[in-house]
């Protein structure tokens, strides 16, 4: 009985050695943190990590070490690593560095916020963030966006809470969330109102808040398809933001196949070079997006330009799309009607190069072969009619 006495009190006094042994490192390490010894802090902290001994906190402190001596990227990378481990202590400390003087010190907030894999320790972070959007504070909003600029991951998760701010009376703090808009565009072009503030922006006097609007819609690409009217009337009636517009333009890409049916009269009163651009804008997609060749139809209209240079242009596009798509016959056959020998040539030609699939074409080519008064139009009409029959 009294050796199964002493055995108990032998493992309880064992069990408070090795309780008491695990905690020591960290407490140590604090100790020598605090009285300056921080050789000493970091060996000890290195060892109650490995003995998982409150080692998120052991890994923000030790990075608090290396930020006391300027080692800033040793230091981050120890912040990483205790978000990682869930220590909200250390997201407040990444968080706050966002208002440092020091550039690179920025940076580095957003480049570990950035790395954060575990998801409880992201959407924490998140919640952070968005806590100091909505604190008040000027100064901190605005480096706080400009962290959320920086961040290299999904942010939509803030969306609901950037979004509001374009209502902001500061506007740094609109810039601001221009800039960061184009990283939710999908949202951002569901979102009614918020798409029509940024609209509103392009009729402001602030050249500045302006140029920001001009500047998100154009990183929004496809998803400012509905702004592209607007830009281009800019490019045409504003000298000065022309070449801003225009490179707006030519981000967000192609109109809607609606919108291009109005193309002609669109640009019909837009200066030539508005013409080039928008042309310039359908080579580009001809190198990615084979849906360009749906708009050969509408491309070709650009031929009845009287400006040489607009016609040069239209054809070396219609060059580099190739064959147009299937889907345009029925377009082709009405364009057979214009009174422009070059488009109603160009058009019997694309015709042709359908063969069998352009069935519906043979009547009317049929009529134009027997109607026309232009030779040359007569024989390509009947070789097309070879080729389809």
């Amino acid at each position: 009985m009294k050796a199964q006495k002493f055995l108990s009190l032998f493992l309880l006094i064992g069990i408070f050695f090795i309780v008491s042994c695990k905690g020591n490192n960290f407490e140590k390490a604090l100790a020598y943190q605090t009285d300056g010894e921080y050789e000493k802090a970091i060996d000890y902290y290195g060892r109650a990590i490995n003995k998982n001994d409150n080692a998120a906190e052991a890994e923000k402190n030790i990075g608090d070490i290396y930020f006391s001596h300027d080692q800033y990227d040793y230091a981050f990378e120890c912040y990483g690593r205790a978000i990682e481990l869930g220590s909200e202590s250390a997201i407040d400390t990444v968080i706050k560095f966002s208002s440092f003087g020091d550039e690179s010190v920025r940076n580095l907030v957003a480049k570990t916020l950035s790395g954060i894999k575990n998801s409880e320790s992201s959407n924490l972070i998140f919640n952070k963030l968005v806590d100091v959007l909505k604190g008040g504070d000027n100064n901190k909003i605005i480096d706080t966006l400009e962290i959320i600029f920086k961040l290299d991951r999904d942010i939509s998760p803030m969306a609901k809470d950037i979004i509001p701010l374009l209502d902001s009376e500061n506007l740094i703090i609109k810039q601001k969330v221009l800039a960061i808009l184009p990283k939710f565009p999908k949202i951002v072009s569901e979102d009614e109102e918020c798409f029509n503030k940024i609209i509103g922006y392009l009729s402001q006097k602030n050249d500045m808040l302006k140029t920001g609007a001009i500047d998100c819609l154009g990183e929004m690409k496809k998803y400012s398809k509905k702004a592209l009217p607007i830009l281009v009337n800019m490019a045409a009636n504003d000298p000065v933001i022309r070449e801003k517009a225009l490179n707006a333009v030519a981000k967000i890409g192609i109109p809607t196949k609606e919108e291009a049916a109005n193309m002609y009269e669109f640009f019909k009163d837009k200066p030539n070079e508005i013409k080039i651009q928008i042309l310039s804008v359908f080579e580009n997609m001809a190198k990615k997006d084979d849906k360009v060749k749906e708009y050969v139809p509408n491309i070709l209209m650009f031929l009845k330009y009287s400006d040489s240079s607009v016609k040069q242009k239209t054809r070396s596009v219609l060059t580099k799309i190739g064959k147009a798509s299937e889907s345009t016959i029925p377009e082709l056959i009405e364009l057979l009607k214009e009174d422009n020998t070059e488009i109603v040539s160009r058009v019997i030609y694309e015709l042709g190069d359908f063969g069998k699939t352009a069935s519906d074409a043979v009547e009317p080519l049929k009529k134009l072969a027997e109607t026309t008064k232009n030779s040359d139009i007569k024989k390509i009409a009947t070789d097309a009619l070879q080729k389809i029959q």
